[in-house]
């Protein structure tokens, strides 16, 4: 099947979305599932549920809300308790959830195709995708995921989409929020898996015997 095929186009129902509140009860929900845990629209688009990344089904488009790590940071260093950054979340939503749908449904195939990889490969999104764009209008997205096997490691992925059929793409490794070492590449439709996704894990074990 060809691969603009197996990307399933997100639908939202925003009007419903824009109404729906982000409650303390989701965020303790996050809380509680801990890494790798997103706030995401619920199947009928009427308001927000907590899943777990690993869980999810990559070939499918979605907007991500919130993660485990968004909440980690608010808490410590924008918000006093749950309900406070409830509160503030739902306002982030409603301004932000229109702009985040469209950029999810322009998103390259090959940053869904990578990030499917690298959930593989027992990393898993933890929060809220970053989009921008670059000073000569490549279309770029910051991704934060954290590694299954042991939550002290986490990994940045930054895509920068230029041409339709290729893609750059940066991925930086983290233990205990020190930079440890880092890969880019090209990623095309017959380019296969990054490379980066197998070397991840192998490095992360590699740093964790030698600091331990």
């Amino acid at each position: 099947m060809p691969e603009k095929d197996r990307i399933l186009v997100i639908d939202l129902n925003l009007t419903r979305l824009l109404a729906a509140e982000v409650t303390p009860e989701d965020l303790l929900a996050l809380a509680g599932t801990g890494p790798g845990g997103l706030i995401i629209p619920d199947a009928d688009s009427s308001g927000f549920t907590v899943a777990r990344a690993e869980h999810l089904d990559w070939n499918r488009r979605r907007v991500i809300v919130y993660g485990y790590r968004d909440l980690a940071l608010d808490l410590a260093l924008r918000h006093r308790d749950h309900g406070e950054a409830a509160a503030d979340l739902t306002r982030t939503v409603r301004a932000g959830l229109r702009g985040w749908a469209a950029r999810t449904r322009e998103a390259s195939p090959l940053v869904w195709r990578v990030r499917g990889d690298l959930h593989r490969h027992g990393l898993h999104l933890n929060a809220r995708p970053q989009f921008s764009t670059t000073e000569d209008g490549g279309a770029r997205i910051d991704d934060t995921f954290t590694w299954r096997a042991d939550r002290r490691i986490a990994v940045t992925l930054c895509t920068v989409q230029r041409q339709p059929h290729s893609l750059m793409a940066a991925l930086d490794l983290y233990c205990g929020g020190h930079h440890v070492t880092g890969w880019s590449e090209r990623i095309t439709r017959t380019s296969g898996v990054p490379r980066f996704a197998h070397l991840a894990g192998d490095r992360a074990r590699l740093h964790l015997d030698l600091r331990d």
